[in-house]
């Protein structure tokens, strides 16, 4: 239970991964046992077989995974039909609740019902991302009490914090939560603290800007890549015997990136297209049913097995295994003044698997998205969320939707 409740595993957390919880019952499960261990050990008074405590062990982490499993089914199954769900008012017609909304339907069964939208600049009775207006912030009392909302998400900025105060006070049944993205930096990583008694929060540094972290990724990266290549040599040659066999031209595709610090390098692919694919057209991204692909290219590219020979890129040290996919010179320059904060991807290597790709943002999917999961990436990075990435993308190779 201790160990549970400092896991978190308690705090239910919407569109949380089932993966992740399984990691954080292994941790957490793993943890407790060996604290058992060790006050068995310590005490003498009773004698204890430990070959039974590794029964336990196994049989704690298995059961108790089965049942998450179980109870996030009927929990999602019994929300989708409204048996369980609370109602929810967005504050605020903001790209964060356009982002909230979002994510909301793509995690269908997460307990949460969009009643409508209170904002002071649309009108009442017009619609924003399908959700009908309900008034102005003056009037969020009377909506919250009229439509019995559960909760409500604050999701914008500059609200004025003596009327939203006012509200929450009167409305103590209400779950209100307000953004965090006070500064325009949802992903920006803090740490919660005080100086001379008042509360701040600060900014925490980047982790790959510490040099050991660095070495842990780079040595990570040759290992690993380095074993990839070796165990995968058939499939590779089998690969470009295939290529050689079903198409014209070379078996690679050579192509400019931009890379870390905003530096060009030359990234290697499977061609998966014909050799002419962008000579009357230049640079276009790839679309579903695209024309250009090859038949036996169009296989290589929905598994994503058209990306195998950037390992090589990796062992040589122009990227890394994990971090955000890298683009074009050409869309390079037309996406950094288009989208905020786009050319901080490039404060780190670019990797075969990225955050966002393994969210499912790849493809034709929104680039303000994929931007916002590549930050997080970096500025949350740890070797063991490589470890995740990596896993994630294993176990969804084949279920690529958006791979084109």
């Amino acid at each position: 239970l201790l160990a549970f409740n400092y896991a978190g595993l308690y705090r239910f957390g919407y569109g949380k991964s089932r993966f992740d919880e399984l990691v954080a019952i292994s941790a957490a499960g793993s943890a407790a046992i060996i604290i058992i261990m060790s006050m068995t050990f310590m005490w003498r008074q009773v004698s204890y077989s430990r070959v039974v405590l590794v029964y336990v062990w196994v049989l704690c982490l298995l059961l108790l995974s089965v049942w998450r499993i179980v109870y996030s089914s009927i929990f999602a199954s019994l929300s989708r039909r409204e048996i369980i769900i609370q109602r929810l008012i967005i504050i605020g017609a903001t790209q964060m609740s356009k982002t909230l909304i979002e994510r909301i339907h793509r995690y269908p069964g997460s307990g949460y019902k969009i009643v409508g939208v209170i904002d002071t600049y649309l009108k009442k009775g017009r619609e924003f991302e399908g959700y009908p207006v309900l008034g102005g912030i003056r009037e969020l009392s009377a909506v919250l009490e009229k439509y019995r909302a559960d909760a409500a998400f604050v999701g914008i900025p500059d609200y004025n914090r003596k009327e939203i105060a006012d509200v929450i006070l009167k409305n103590e049944k209400v779950k209100f939560m307000i953004a965090s993205d006070v500064l325009g930096i949802i992903t920006k990583s803090m740490e919660y603290g005080d100086l001379y008694g008042i509360p701040v929060f600060e900014l925490k540094e980047l982790p790959l800007n510490n040099m050991f972290n660095r070495m842990v990724k780079r040595t990570f990266d040759i290992l690993f890549s380095g074993l990839v290549i070796i165990a995968l040599s058939p499939l590779f040659l089998a690969i470009a015997l295939a290529i050689k066999l079903t198409s014209k031209g070379p078996v690679l595709y050579r192509q400019e990136r931009i890379g870390r610090g905003n530096k060009p390098f030359i990234i290697y692919k499977f061609r998966s297209m014909r050799i002419d694919a962008e000579a009357k057209t230049g640079p276009v991204w790839a679309k579903e049913n695209d024309p250009r692909r090859t038949p036996f290219g169009a296989f290589l590219r929905k598994t994503s097995l058209d990306e195998l020979p950037q390992f090589f890129n990796v062992l040589t040290g122009s990227m890394s295994v994990v971090g955000p996919r890298p683009e074009r010179p050409h869309f390079v320059e037309k996406f950094k003044d288009e989208i905020p904060r786009y050319l901080e991807r490039h404060k780190v290597k670019s990797g075969l698997a990225g955050w966002a790709q393994v969210n499912g943002l790849r493809g034709d999917t929104s680039l303000e998205e994929r931007v916002k999961y590549d930050l997080y990436y970096i500025e949350n990075w740890s070797f063991w969320f490589d470890i995740k990435i990596i896993v994630k993308l294993a176990l969804e190779i084949f279920q690529h939707n958006t791979a084109y």
